[in-house]
């Protein structure tokens, strides 16, 4: 038989475990899926090409813009770190939709659960035949209809082609 100092500390462990588990499962981030896509896949030294990171979330799932309306809000950002021989030029997000939520007196701007973000790169003239390897990191914080998950990071790579001359 259990006393009952052992069954409150059965309980309070159950109990313990419980709170654990339901903690774990408020957190668990909505998985985001990214595919880099170079366009033409070959340049030559010199050239440039436009690279695209198609970013897709589980329905109901968005992201605030590069730009919220509200400062206070974390922004999706993409950072690339390109290699020798890459130039980044412009990123450009997609335009935001307008997401309506209660206690809010705006609507956010929100991208999601598709969208695609474009990057203009440039080949140094002197860049060598073969492929590069451009690395990308997206920062973003996903939310749904009742919450917001902490902020994370997703990484990507495009590879580009450089065509011998």
């Amino acid at each position: 038989m259990c006393s009952q100092r052992t069954l409150f500390t059965l309980l309070a462990g159950g109990l313990f475990v419980a709170a654990a588990t339901l903690t774990h499962a408020q957190i668990v981030k909505p998985k985001l899926e990214l595919t880099p896509v170079v366009e033409p896949a070959s340049a030559h030294a010199g050239g440039s090409v436009k690279a695209t990171l198609k970013v897709h979330l589980p329905e109901n799932v968005h992201v605030q813009s590069d730009k919220p309306r509200d400062p206070s809000l974390i922004p999706t950002v993409l950072k690339i770190d390109a290699p020798a021989g890459v130039t980044v030029g412009k990123i450009t997000f997609p335009a935001p939709r307008d997401l309506t939520q209660a206690g809010q007196s705006q609507p956010l701007a929100v991208f999601g659960p598709d969208f695609t973000i474009s990057v203009d790169l440039t080949l140094a003239a002197n860049a060598a035949a073969g492929e590069l390897k451009v690395p990308a990191h997206l920062r973003y914080q996903a939310c749904d209809e009742s919450v917001c998950y902490p902020p994370a990071k997703a990484d990507a790579e495009w590879t580009l082609h450089v065509a011998a001359h």
